[in-house]
């Protein structure tokens, strides 16, 4: 205090508030930086996250640790699946995403892509270090991850595949970085077009339709506005579900009173339902109007394939052709999608 005053007494100025005011300045200066600090001067490939950050990158990523299991499946549609480092476990222990992917690449097929996981679902930032990642796509919840990674100054793209136009909005922002911009627009033009198709006349009759939850949860449920809900109205069905909320837990007696003209199953079995001894009388058991989605691979809603997803479920609804035909219509969307490109060495 003594220093403070005779210094004031030799240059007029109070250098307690020249301190304070230093304080701010560099708290100032760190907001901006934490803000900008993705932002790279003279960036050529930019685009913006889940979280509103704009990622830049001076050139397209060539080393990408895919941290979120549907960004893996959608870097293949991109035909970037070779720059692939690191993937999740669960692409490696899911049977039908393990076989559809190790015959586009054979690092696949041999396990020799990194999982720099703990037991398929805590990250390793460690052994996502050592993979030398030029950009990390990693799901938005994952805030702990993102964090460290970009102390370690690791570009991290969030995403969420929450509804539709996320979906759109992040495989875009993918491809940017990637350097495969024209092949999302080819993706997603098609992906449009074939919704159009499946479009049903407004004042049509729609059905309902109930989906339950993987692994024999048939009590638990998509509400509305979920990805589940989008991929039943594009089918031109309506979700049974009258519940605004993303995954609720429901009572038998709901599901009495919504009186959902199908059911759908997710990685479940049709015997999870029609043994279940309090919905032996709902109609949609009664009529044997349970059906399973299988290969699940192909119907993730998660990724374009929310398309998939619908067509498969407008066919149940309103089954105006065969089932033979509709198959060959799902390969061939699959090919579409996929581009039948075989990647990796």
């Amino acid at each position: 205090m003594v220093q403070y005053k005779m210094m004031q007494r030799y240059t007029g100025v109070d250098f307690r508030y020249v301190s304070l005011w230093w304080c701010i300045a560099l708290l100032l200066t760190s907001c901006q930086q934490t803000t900008q600090h993705n932002h790279k001067e003279g960036s050529a490939y930019v685009a913006e996250d889940s979280r509103g950050l704009k990622i830049a990158l001076t050139q397209p990523a060539k080393r990408v640790v895919v941290l979120f299991e549907p960004m893996v499946d959608e870097l293949y549609m991109l035909q970037a699946g070779a720059s692939i480092v690191g993937i999740p476990e669960q692409v490696y222990q899911n049977e039908s995403s393990y076989q559809f992917l190790s015959k586009l690449d054979k690092r696949i097929a041999r396990k020799e892509i990194a999982t720099p996981t703990y037991g398929g679902r805590a990250n390793n930032v460690e052994s996502i270090v050592g993979l030398r990642p030029d950009l990390a796509i990693v799901y938005e919840q994952d805030k702990e991850t993102i964090v460290q990674l970009e102390e370690l100054n690791i570009p991290v793209y969030a995403v969420s595949s929450k509804n539709k136009q996320r979906i759109y909005k992040e495989l875009r922002g993918v491809a940017t970085l990637v350097g495969k911009e024209e092949r999302a627009e080819e993706l997603i033009s098609y992906v449009e077009e074939e919704l159009i198709k499946m479009e049903r006349p407004v004042d049509s009759v729609r059905k309902k339709v109930y989906y339950a939850w993987s692994k024999g949860r048939i009590l638990s449920t998509s509400g509305r506005g979920s990805l589940m809900d989008l991929s039943i109205e594009a089918a031109g069905a309506t979700n049974a579900c009258t519940l605004e909320m993303e995954a609720p837990n429901i009572g038998a007696e709901s599901l009495y009173s919504w009186n959902p003209d199908i059911i759908v199953l997710w990685n479940s079995k049709l015997a999870d339902v029609y043994t279940l001894k309090e919905l032996t009388a709902l109609p949609a058991v009664k009529n044997k109007e349970v059906y399973v989605l299988t290969p699940t691979f192909n119907f993730d809603p998660h990724t374009l394939k929310f398309m998939l997803f619908a067509k498969q479920l407008r066919h149940w609804c309103y089954p105006e052709e065969s089932a033979e035909l509709l198959k060959t219509q799902i390969q061939e969307a699959m090919d579409k999608l996929y581009h039948s490109a075989k990647e990796g060495g």
